[in-house]
């Protein structure tokens, strides 16, 4: 009976055993025809042009960091406002003259108001654009001013009016100020900076990936 009993356990071991042996096997089959699939529907080249495109969302996360750092450094507010800050300029063409002008204007506050009533993060005088910005959809009112989408949406707006009118950034941003040279030179200063951190990061992500 004991050895009856011991040759029906060693069958269904061995049974088990076959059975998974072939799962492993049909798994096998199953991920070389995948493989196979994907070779034949992608284009030659294909993995490369995803690597090279993950490698530049690489880089473009390390520049975004780097520049929050360095926006951190020079304001009070916490990462979370500042990366808020930051993304909201990256939809912009300006990006670099966006966050220049937010630094020199307000250190990165929102809730700035200057002596002169210029209001929120890229400094937005109510008195001269509010109108304006209101039939451009941009604001409701005033207070719209304090929130960081909406003023730098009217920022964007004041400064690439005088970007066009003028067709220099320079002059663009004397005339967006009201006139001061020294403004815009402090402007252009912190755009160079921005970029600078931002080229650097990024090659020295490139360096490091490549080590």
């Amino acid at each position: 009976m004991d050895n009856i009993m011991v040759r029906g356990i060693s069958r269904y071991k061995r049974a088990l055993l076959s059975g998974a042996v072939l799962f492993c096997l049909i798994g096998a089959i199953s991920l070389a025809q995948v493989y196979k699939s994907r070779a034949a529907i992608l284009p030659p080249g294909v993995d490369s042009h995803l690597d090279n495109n993950f490698r530049d969302m690489d880089v473009k996360d390390a520049g975004r960091r780097a520049v929050i750092r360095w926006m951190g450094e020079n304001s009070a507010m916490s990462e979370s406002v500042l990366s808020d800050i930051y993304g909201i300029a990256a939809n912009n063409v300006h990006t670099d003259l966006i966050l220049a002008i937010c630094l020199v204007e307000s250190n990165y506050n929102p809730r700035a108001v200057s002596d002169k009533g210029a209001m929120g993060l890229m400094g937005i005088m109510p008195g001269i654009w509010l109108d304006e910005l209101k039939a451009q959809g941009i604001l409701g009112k005033k207070e719209d001013l304090y929130r960081i989408s909406n003023n730098i949406a009217a920022g964007s707006y004041v400064i690439e009016r005088y970007i066009s009118r003028t067709r220099d950034i320079r002059h663009a941003l004397i005339r967006y100020e009201g006139g001061d040279s020294w403004y815009a030179a402090r402007v252009l200063k912190a755009m160079r900076k921005i970029s600078l951190i931002r080229q650097s990061q990024g090659n020295f992500y490139l360096a490091s990936a490549s080590e």
